[in-house]
Parts: C-alpha cells; structure tokens; sequence
C-alpha cells in the first residue's frame, strides 16, 4: 500500500515511562500503600499479588529493617578526636603550671638572692679569715655553723645571748644541735676568764667563732648572726608562731608591765615571743636557751607551712634582713633542704653548775659529761 494511504499507527495508551527518580518517588509510593495494605488484609496478601508492582520496584528488607527498629532512636554520631582535643588542653594547662612555677622560683631566688648579698657584706674580713674551709657541698660534706643570737641595738656592740652549733651530716641524714648557756665561763681569748658571750662584745664574730672552736674542740666551717632585735618583724610578718608553755610564767618587762605565759599552747606576735624567748630572772640560762630555741623552731616551722609557701620569698627575704652570714643563697638552700629533709634531728646543751665568782654569776662546765655530749655531736 502506498504510503500516504496508509493508517495512522496505533498510538498506545500506556503511559510514558517516567524517569528513574520518577520511577523511585513511584516505587516509594507503592511500597507505603502496599504496607498500609498489608495492615488492612493480613500477611496472606503478599507482593506478587498485585501485579501493578514489579520485583524492581518492592524491596522487603526496608520494611523488616523498619519493623525491628520501630521506636528506637537514630545513633549518636561520634564527636572525631575528642582524646586528641584533651590531650592538646592537658598539654597546655601542664606547660601553663610549669611555666607560672619556673617564673615564680626565678623572681623567688632573685628576691632572697638579693638580700643574703647584702648580709653577706656584713660579715668582715676578720670573720672569714677566723672560719675553717668546709669540704665542700652542703649536700655530701659534713658542715659545722655557728649561730649567733645578738640582742643588739644601735650603738650597742651587743652580746650573744643564744650560741649554738649546728652540724649536718649526709651520711646518717641528720642534724645536730649543741646549745651552750651564755654564762660558760671559758677562756676569752686575749681577755683572760670570762662569760662565752664576752666574746662576741670584744671582738664581733671573729672572737666569738675562735672563744667557742677553743672551748669546744670543734672546727666552725660557716657563722650566722641573728639580731633578734628585728625578728619581732619577722614573726609578725608570718602572721605569728605557736609554742607550748610547759609552765605558767610571769615576767616583769619594760615599763614595770607584768607579761604571763599561761601554760599550753599560746599564739604570740613577735613581741610576745621576744618577751618568751628573753625571760632570765624567773629560772636559770638552761630554760633561757630551751624557750629562744622554741621561737626559732615555731618560727621555721610557719616558714616552712604550705599556706606560706605564696610568700616564702618575701618572708625569707625578710628573715635574711637580720641576718649577718657568709653562707651563699645555694648554700642555704642546701642547708635547709638537708633540714629539712633530715630523718633525726639531735638537740644537746652543754651542762654545768651555776656559780658566783668575782660577784658575778657563772656556770661552771661539767667538762667529762660536756666532752662525751660534743663527741656525740660530731658521731651524729
């Protein structure tokens, strides 16, 4: 048949087919009907029954999938490298503490540094010239220092009230304390028979270190000077120190005021400590040198307490103030860790019989009991 005489082609009524994301969005469709469907007929009306569907468009696994996860939560996405971000934060706080920590011990050894300097030009030619050389570091090296409290005020070459050798010893981890009364009647070398703390008045320290080496037996390494005239500063500095009473005390001080110490436990400022440390008319010079060595043991131990670590470099600086030493900075920072790191600590006083000679009071060394007390000083 010609051409133009034939029929028009049957044109088909099925509807075009859609596109693939058509398809899908149709599939999608199907697939929620034939669940809702499912609901209203049973489990009997399966897939293959409904012929407007076709394997490609139904998937059972969503709707198993659905059925065992109904009414639970989607999961958590997890945070990625938290454990790297906290560690980054402890990293930082740790170098943040390190370096507020080495400033803080720089401007510390700077401040106390600055003031043993000038207590060190205190101490003359003449001094050092009277101390033997120790045999090295603080730390490995036995070391004898001898400490001198002077209640010393102006235009008053003063007297030392408080004598005591300290020795640390690395070797047992101890440290050792000998307390002589100032009323020991001993050779003054130059001056003839005398009180110990006569030396100290002719001749400053130098006297002092050769009157006690002579007495004594004992080679002296370093001198400290303490004037305790300035330590009421100090103690009030600290916020005060607490010392046991053994005893109800009363004393009579300046001005005809009458000071008592009730027994136990008493919180003092630095004027009532002075006051403690300087009683002598009530009882003899042994209970004098127990309750100055009292203050000085309460005293380092508020030094030396965690709520004064923040101003342990200005107290210490303080404390230095009064003091006259030829000991270096490190020298004392060995010395007090030595103290402090000490297992024993061993406290000795030098005995004797008090006495009147010349119409002056004395006390008489108990020289056999006196040297088995420095021999346990130098074995300790």
């Amino acid at each position: 048949m010609p051409e133009e005489q034939r029929p028009p082609a049957r044109r088909s009524t099925a509807p075009d087919k859609p596109s693939r994301s058509y398809k899908t969005y149709r599939s999608g469709g199907r697939a929620r009907r034939r669940r809702a469907s499912d609901v209203a007929l049973g489990a009997s009306d399966t897939p293959a029954s409904d012929p407007t569907l076709r394997s490609e468009d139904y998937d059972e696994a969503p709707r198993e999938d659905l059925r065992r996860h109904a009414g639970e939560r989607p999961p958590r996405r997890r945070r990625r490298f938290t454990w790297k971000i906290a560690l980054l934060v402890l990293l930082a706080v740790v170098l943040a503490v390190l370096l507020a920590v080495g400033l803080w011990s720089y401007f510390s050894w700077r401040t106390v540094d600055k003031a043993v300097h000038i207590a060190n030009a205190r101490i003359d030619r003449a001094t050092r010239a009277a101390l033997a050389p120790d045999g090295g570091s603080i730390f490995s090296h036995p070391t004898v220092i001898l400490v001198l409290g002077v209640d010393k005020r102006p235009d008053d070459p003063g007297r030392s009230d408080s004598i005591m050798l300290m020795r640390s010893n690395p070797a047992t981890h101890s440290i050792s304390q000998l307390s002589i009364a100032r009323d020991m009647r001993v050779d003054v070398p130059g001056h003839g028979s005398g009180k110990i703390n006569t030396g100290f008045f002719w001749g400053g320290p130098a006297l002092a270190i050769r009157t006690v080496e002579q007495f004594t037996g004992v080679t002296i390494n370093h001198v400290v000077v303490v004037n305790f005239y300035g330590f009421e500063h100090v103690i009030d500095a600290v916020g005060g120190v607490d010392i046991y009473v053994p005893r109800t005390i009363s004393s009579i001080y300046i001005g005809g005021r009458t000071v008592t110490f009730h027994k136990g436990w008493n919180h003092m400022n630095g004027t009532r400590a002075m006051i403690y440390a300087r009683i002598r008319k009530l009882d003899n010079d042994f209970y004098r040198q127990a309750r100055q060595q009292q203050v000085v043991q309460a005293l380092e131990k508020k030094l030396g307490g965690l709520g004064n670590l923040p101003h342990l470099p200005s107290n210490a600086a303080s404390v230095v103030r009064y003091l006259s030493t030829d000991l270096t900075t490190w020298q004392l920072t060995q010395l007090a860790w030595r103290k402090w790191r000490a297992s024993h600590t061993y406290q000795y006083v030098l005995k004797g019989t008090p006495a009147m000679i010349g119409g002056q009071s004395y006390v008489v060394s108990d020289r056999a009991a006196n040297l088995r007390m420095i021999h346990a000083f130098m074995s300790n």
